[in-house]
Formats: structure tokens, C-alpha cells, sequence
């Protein structure tokens, strides 16, 4: 994967915004917030140098990763999704990070609805670059049958596409329920998806392979 300078850039200017902001932050800043969209647990505020550095970490940890995989050359067949992914984790932890520390100097917000609508952006773009995903042990949808069979995972790709895509609006809808309801509509969804990208992935893998 390609390092991206423009994405490193953002991340210098967040780790910039973070020191600069510093001195202003509360000694104990928000870490978790529970279902009702209440702060429930607080780290002291050196924590938000991990929360700011943590997309940096992620991101060169793609990087990283296709040079160890065994089946490195088929990042080269979806290099576009494998970045598009890489990106879109990347800037998904910038938001949660912001948004700790938007929390933790006062200013009021639904952290709920924001988390919620960051994660709806976040299912969707993987979601339609499922498709591109080559067999690989890293990066994509890895069950036993995708593993064992190529076919299975074109197929278990595709299909956990269309699921990502529709949980990604389905929690875009949900986020502006009330926090509690959102919160089970969207994890139920998320099960049940999951769970019908496993099954799937064993049916297919029972009929292509017997």
C-alpha cells in the first residue's frame, strides 16, 4: 500500500491540534460513554495522546501487513480498496478522537448521534469495496470456507457487501433514534448481518466444493 502524504498530513495536524489544545483539557477527560449517551468512565487527559496517535498506529500497521502476508500479491489486485479502507479506519479514529476531546473541553454535543453517524460512513465504504477483495489473510471476510476456496470468497465478498452497505444505513437511519433503541437496532443488526455472512460463506462453500 501506498503511503498516503495528504493522510499523514492530517494526522500531523491533528497530533498539533491535540498539543496545542493540551493546557486547555480538564485533568480527566471522557474515555466511554454508555448506551444513554452518558459519560460512564474518565482517563486521566494524557490519554488523548493515544487516542490522537492510534490512527497513526493503524494505519502504518496496513502498511506493514501485505509485506508479511503470504498472499501478498493480491494487494496488488485491490490496492484501491485495501487504501480506501486504510483510509476510511484512519479518519473514522481522527473523528472518534475529536470528539473526545470536543467532550472534555465542555462544549455540548450528541456523542451518540455523531459516533453513530461515523460509523454509517464507515460501513459503507467498506461495504462497496468489499467486491474488490482478493483472497488474502489479513484484510476482508476470513472463514474457513474463504480461506479454503476462492470462489467462496469472491461469492461470501459480494454478498458481505450488500450487508455492510445496508447495516451502514440502517445505522445512519438509527442515529436519530433515541440513544438506547439505536444502540440494540444497530448491534442486533450488526449480529444477525455477521451471522448471515458466516452461514452464507458455509452454504456456498458446501455447494461449490461439496
Amino acid at each position: 500500500m501506498r503511503i498516503s502524504k495528504w493522510m499523514i498530513g492530517l494526522m500531523v495536524l491533528s497530533v498539533i491540534g491535540t498539543g496545542l489544545l493540551y493546557p486547555s483539557l480538564p485533568d480527566y477527560v471522557p474515555s466511554h460513554w454508555n448506551i444513554s449517551g452518558e459519560i460512564d468512565d474518565y482517563q486521566p487527559k494524557l490519554f488523548v495522546f493515544f487516542t490522537v496517535l492510534l490512527p497513526f498506529l493503524v494505519y502504518m500497521l496496513m502498511v506493514f501487513l501485505p509485506k508479511i502476508d503470504p498472499k501478498r500479491d493480491a494487494y496488488q489486485k485491490h490496492q484501491k480498496a485495501y487504501q480506501a479502507a486504510a483510509t476510511i479506519l484512519s479518519l473514522f479514529l481522527i473523528f472518534i478522537h475529536w470528539i473526545t476531546v470536543t467532550a472534555a473541553l465542555g462544549y455540548p454535543m450528541d456523542v451518540g448521534l455523531m459516533v453513530r453517524l461515523g460509523v454509517a460512513v464507515l460501513f459503507v465504504v467498506l461495504g462497496n469495496y468489499l467486491v474488490q477483495v482478493r483472497q488474502n489473510y489479513f484484510f476482508g471476510i476470513k472463514t474457513p470456507w474463504t480461506l479454503a476456496n476462492e470462489q467462496v470468497w469472491k461469492k461470501t465478498h459480494r454478498m458481505g457487501g450488500y450487508v455492510f452497505v445496508l447495516l451502514g444505513i440502517l445505522t445512519g437511519i438509527t442515529a436519530f433514534f433515541n440513544n438506547q433503541a439505536a444502540f440494540f437496532i444497530m448491534f442486533g443488526g450488526l449480529i444477525f448481518g455477521t451471522a448471515a455472512i458466516f452461514v452464507y460463506s458455509y452454504i456456498i462453500y458446501k455447494k461449490i466444493a461439496g
